[in-house]
């Protein structure tokens, strides 16, 4: 038999030699077959060679002694086929992770975290300083197999089908973790089976050492096999990509658990079967119970799921339109409005959730009745004459039915709720698949394309409401090379037809034909879309940089000496939106991006409107004119417009009016019709001739300087954590002040009371005794330590959360609303909107639920703690050496984890950004061809934020790892202790007993602390917000002016000179948006502000708002009625002063057109109407007031009339 086992590994020993050599070449991980076969060998070896040596004689030894030699050398052998290849793998470290060439053993132990533990420890990290992801990880790989098996058609009529999709899709690695999840149930039965061999030698009166010492490597062993293995509409569409997607993670995440949960908790079953006999039957019933009352709850947790997600969804989307509004909602006065208006939202959004929480708590405490109610019941039924090692080998096989029941107890209604929003995706999906019109056109290289009219309609209905078409019977064809300008009244359709024109329209009728040459369209929409980047890469979009073509499309759009005033010229950062340019700017950067396309077909949607007349003529000129860029390139050009003086110089025009095109044809065909366009007045040349001027590039300079001065240098992005804050590693106790405040005091007396309680009761959970008088004490306990365990659910989920998720949120909301206009030029929308979105959805989520299984788990560690030196009293010389190693290990850990959670918070706020700009310029991106780009920008973006996400996680499993060597550390100890000093059995297997779940215990501690951390992190950014963003307004400012204030309106400036910045700046020379400004106006005066494009107009408006700050050398010399602008209150000052933004600002939608009229309530119904029929409104608010709520179908200028009035 030796001889044959001897040959067979020489066989083994040749092969082995080949094989290294090509894993060597060919794989950049060490070879895995090798070190699994040396690894296994060894431990059998290891075994073998310990028989060997006990049981040879001195004939034997020599062979014993060369076995023993082999198995060194096997050793050696294994740790050089081990070693990372760092020299001979040919790519770029920084691209890739150490994780890609460590093997087996050092992704086991996590080895490859080291370096980053380290810097974590030494440093505060950045995003930059963490590993790439493995690109196995990458989204765009993932996506692109996830559109493979994606059928949108096939999404209709299965709720499920999303769900279908994605497991198909990732079909392999959602199997390869059930072998090993089999693994470790069948190494998890090892423990009481081991107990109970354990308890039976202990009782016998003698015990061979050797047999003890087997105990002790055995129960070494079982230990290390427990150890985790690692592994690897705006509003609706803005939520489901931040708190749908996290509540599907937290959903899918245990997904495993259930049905290896239900596999143990059955094997388990038919292993107390064994032991005790029918009398399994009490535990099993009262967990059928429970779970029968699951499945009916569960019934009602869909339901209010996506009830409480769409009361989210209705805030957050009202939050991001705040948060890019913000500067029109304080020039209208209505910040105060809206903000309580939103709060008002989050107060029923809070409301809504209390339902889904409720479920929660129940389907809890349905987990932990047979955690804390089978033992006892068991007992009390059993009419067996038990021992110790009955005793507590049954109380081992309860252990493993019960727990993994109460982790599916309390994760059904999270994978219950993950569902519910995947479902909502798809719904979401399935809209989008509904709503899709626009076909992409087919370029042709024929000659026949030069005969064919670019745009044609025929029979076109289109409208924004199904059966409610906007505009009906259009009939139109657009020559090629042809400039045609769309007018009519304000509201009669002219946006309409240019989304039509794109395909953007969701109800349409007829056809719409383009024939091009090239399939994208240069295409201008009225609300300017602009992303948060320079000036360049705004117009640039994705296109390749062409100098020459820049240099062409800016001196037509914004000669040179306007880009010069900027303070980083065209690489100045323009902000969210564009905040720091004005009107006119920000549409000539759009403009310049469509001319930069160079498209054959240019879509213009009303491009003059924030110009002043004199670039307005220019732009057209250099643009549109005889002589103009796009005559030179041939286009052809569909331009609507209210500017009607530019009609002489069009090929052709097309008037809309009543729902149709009332009238088209050339300029001089339209004058001689009496119709809208003759009634103009127009003459055959254009009208603006009069008003241009010759104005040399140095007068304009000299004109536009002020305007240098309004804008800020933002290429620095405010932080909300800065880089250099070492609470980011140390961690702020005063967070959990903030929260416990948060609460409000009886809130948090009440889980005080409830924490003591629960210690008082769970820490003693190891009667032994079958009787009924011990089993009723037993009972007693465990039911009033359920009844503990409720009142805190209740505490944390329902009072707690209601409390503090409205006081958390009304603070932040009141900092965003106090805070000084340039916080919104620095900081990115997707920064501020992931504090109102994920952070709130954190704290309403995961933190009750971790504080309370945190709580739980610590209180039962400590009883258990206490519980297993009842084996062995020397065994209490180990906890302070316990104690001191725990604090090492996570002193080194929270160093580094501390800072993953926060990146991992921050990582997804440029994702938030990026898909907020996406949301407003899908059109746009749509029209040029981008969304590939923009689809590939966005991978990149999920990638960076996906880094901290994923190594968060790896090193919570090098904590679990640590954590089970400490308890298989703690278990050789009882165990030896055990055997050597032959304790009593039932000490004995009360520790052992004990010990199974002190295992558990310390794996939730750290689980539900990190979820615990994580949603603290969340807190702690909200309190740095509050901190860090300083309020507008000033001690001086302490006056309230009455309401009927200002009574006579004269307005006095001597020499005021102001700024966005002037208190913040630390340069002798602050930048200045207005300088030297003189200006009386007398009561009853109506003064026109006029200057070009950039000039200060706006800022002029701003510094009477005190949205712009004066000079402390010149803030006294503002006065208006006789009160010094400076001691004004500034809320009070926006809301006494009527004034009206450049882009129209209304309530949320669900408001009515009189909530938006008289935001105060102080007019009548009548009053109201009276305003809407002045300036004709009031037939089209009839039309729309049915669906009490306005901004979906207003056009631009109505919304401008309705802000009028």
């Amino acid at each position: 038999m030796f001889v044959a086992a001897s040959a067979l590994k020489l066989v083994a020993a040749l092969c082995m030699l080949p094989l290294s050599v090509i894993d060597h070449s060919r794989s950049p991980r060490p070879s895995v077959v090798l070190n699994s076969y040396l690894f296994f060998t060894l431990l059998l070896d290891a075994a073998q060679a310990r028989t060997l040596f006990l049981s040879s004689d001195k004939s034997g030894l020599v062979y014993s002694s060369v076995f023993i030699t082999a198995l060194a050398l096997k050793c050696i052998i294994l740790l050089l086929e081990s070693r990372q290849k760092y020299k001979s793998v040919n790519w770029n470290q920084k691209e890739h992770s150490p994780e890609e060439t460590s093997g087996i053993f050092s992704l086991g132990v996590f080895f490859w975290l080291n370096k980053m533990f380290l810097m974590g420890y030494n440093k505060v990290l950045a995003i930059e300083d963490l590993y790439p992801l493995d690109s196995s990880f990458d989204a765009k790989s993932l996506h692109d197999g996830f559109s493979k098996n994606m059928d949108y058609s096939k999404l209709k009529g299965d709720k499920f089908a999303l769900l279908k999709v994605l497991i198909h899709t990732l079909k392999v690695p959602l199997l390869l973790p059930i072998p090993l999840r089999l693994a470790l149930i069948a190494f998890t039965f090892c423990q009481p089976l081991f107990i109970e061999r354990l308890l039976d030698t202990l009782a016998q009166p003698e015990i061979d050492a050797n047999v003890g010492y087997g105990f002790i490597g055995a129960k070494t062993y079982i230990n290390v096999t427990k150890a985790r293995i690692g592994a690897g509409d705006d509003s609706a569409a803005l939520t489901l990509m931040s708190t749908d997607i996290e509540r599907i993670k937290m959903g899918m995440r245990n997904l495993h658990e259930v049905w290896a949960s239900i596999v143990q908790a059955a094997i388990a079953g038919w292993m107390l079967y064994s032991r005790l006999g029918l009398v399994f039957i009490a535990p099993m019933g009262l967990v059928m119970v429970c779970f029968f009352g699951l499945a009916i709850l569960m019934n009602f947790a869909g339901d209010s799921q996506r009830t409480w997600m769409s009361g989210v969804q209705k805030r957050v989307g009202l939050m991001a339109t705040v948060i890019a509004s913000m500067k029109n909602l304080k020039i209208s006065g209505l910040s105060r409005t809206v903000s309580d208006f939103v709060q008002k939202l989050r107060v029923e959004e809070l409301a809504a959730g209390a339902r889904f929480r409720k479920i929660f708590i129940i389907a809890a405490l349905f987990g932990f009745i047979p955690l804390l109610i089978d033992p006892p019941l068991t007992f009390a039924y059993t009419s067996k004459t038990l021992d110790a090692s009955k005793v507590f080998t049954s109380l081992s096989f309860l252990t493993l039915l019960t727990v993994p029941l109460s982790d599916i107890f309390q994760s059904t209604p999270e994978l219950i709720s993950g569902i519910a929003c995947l479902g909502r995706i798809q719904a979401f999906l399935e809209k989008l698949d509904a709503e899709k019109t626009r076909t992409d056109t087919v370029a042709s290289l024929d000659s026949e394309l030069d005969l064919k009219p670019p745009i044609v309609i025929q029979n076109g209905k289109f409208g924004w409401e199904e059966d409610n078409f906007v505009l009906r019977d259009v009939n139109a064809k657009v020559s090629k090379s042809s400039l045609t300008i769309v007018v009519g009244p304000i509201g009669s359709g002219k946006s309409t037809l240019c989304k039509a024109l794109l395909g953007e329209i969701p109800f349409s009728e007829g056809n719409v034909s383009l024939s091009t040459r090239f399939p994208h369209v240069g295409f201008y929409e009225q609300a300017t879309f602009l992303y948060n980047g320079t000036v360049r890469e705004n117009i640039i979009g994705f296109s390749p940089f062409d100098s020459e073509r820049y240099a062409e499309v800016t001196n037509a759009t914004s000669p040179v000496f306007d880009l010069a005033t900027l303070p980083l010229g065209d690489q100045t950062n323009i902000g969210s939106d564009g905040i720091i340019l004005s009107g006119g700017q920000k549409q000539r950067v759009s403009l310049a991006r469509a001319l930069y396309l160079q498209s054959e077909l240019l879509v213009l949607d009303d491009v003059f409107s924030g110009l002043d007349a004199d670039t307005e003529e220019k732009v057209f000129q250099q643009v549109f004119g005889a002589n103009g860029l796009l005559r030179k390139r041939r286009c052809t050009v569909v331009l609507c417009t209210h500017s009607v003086r530019h009609l002489p110089a069009a090929d052709y025009i097309i008037t809309l009016g009543e729902g149709t095109i009332v009238e088209q044809g050339s300029f001089n065909e339209l004058m001689r019709k009496q119709g809208y366009v003759q009634r103009l007045g127009l003459k055959s040349s254009s009208d603006s001739e009069v008003l241009s001027e010759d104005i040399t590039p140095k007068e304009s300079v000299r004109r536009s300087e002020p305007h240098v001065l309004e804008t800020t240098k933002t290429a620095e992005t405010l932080s909300l954590a800065p880089e250099a804050d070492k609470s980011r590693q140390m961690g702020d106790g005063t967070v959990y002040k903030h929260y416990f405040l948060s609460m409000g005091w009886f809130s948090a007396v009440c889980r005080l009371i409830s924490r003591i309680t629960g210690l008082d009761y769970w820490t003693d959970n190891t009667f032994s005794k079958s009787h009924a008088y011990y089993a009723g004490i037993y009972a007693l306990l465990q039911i009033s330590g359920l009844f503990s365990l409720l009142l805190l659910g209740i505490t944390l989920f329902i009072v707690s959360v209601k409390r503090a998720g409205a006081k958390l949120h009304h603070d932040a909301l009141r900092t965003l609303i106090r805070a000084p206009l340039r916080f919104f030029t620095k900081t990115d929308t997707g920064v501020v909107t992931n504090l109102f979105s994920q952070d709130l959805n954190l704290i309403d989520t995961e933190l009750p639920d971790a504080t309370l299984n945190t709580l739980f788990c610590v209180f039962q560690a400590i009883g258990q703690m206490a519980v297993m030196l009842t084996s062995s009293a020397y065994l209490a010389i180990s906890y302070p050496l316990l104690g001191a190693l725990l604090y090492v290990v996570q002193r080194f850990y929270l160093r580094t984890s501390r800072q993953l959670r926060l990146l991992d918070l921050e990582a997804k706020s440029p994702l938030y950004t990026h898909f907020l700009d996406t949301l407003r310029g899908i059109a746009t991106l749509r029209a040029f061809g981008f969304v590939s780009d923009d689809v590939q920008k966005n991978a990149r973006l999920i990638n960076a934020s996906q880094r901290p996400a994923y190594f968060l996680l790896m090193i919570q499993e090098w904590l679990n790892l640590v954590l089970d060597l400490v308890v298989m550390a703690m278990a050789v100890v009882v165990t030896t202790l055990a055997v050597r000093l032959h304790s009593d059995s039932g000490f004995a297997g009360a520790s052992l007993y004990t010990h199974i779940s002190f295992g558990e215990n310390l794996s939730g501690i750290v689980t539900y602390y990190t979820k615990l951390e994580t949603s603290i992190g969340a807190i702690a950014r909200l309190k740095m917000l509050n901190e860090n963003v300083k309020p507008e307004e000033k001690d001086e400012e302490n006056i309230v002016p009455p309401e009927q204030w200002p009574h006579s309106g004269v307005v006095e400036l001597k020499g005021i000179s102001a700024g966005y910045d002037v208190e913040d700046t630390s340069d002798s020379t602050p930048s200045l948006a207005l300088r030297d400004i003189n200006l009386t106006i007398a009561s009853g005066e109506k003064i026109a502000i006029c200057g070009r494009t950039g000039s200060g107009k706006s800022s002029l408006i701003a510094l009477l708002l005190k949205l712009l700050d004066p000079t402390h050398e010149t803030a006294a010399n503002a006065i208006i009625d006789n009160i010094p602008l400076r001691n004004i209150n500034r809320e009070a000052l926006r809301q006494r002063i009527i004034a009206v933004p450049q882009e129209a600002v209304f309530l949320p939608d669900g408001t009515t057109f009189q909530t938006n009229l008289d935001p105060s309530h102080i007019s009548t119904p009548a009053e109201c109407r009276a305003v809407l029929e002045t300036v004709d409104l009031w037939s089209f608010v009839q039309q729309r007031e049915r669906e009490g709520s306005v901004g979906v179908w207003l056009d631009f200028w109505v919304g401008v009339v309705i802000c009028i009035d």
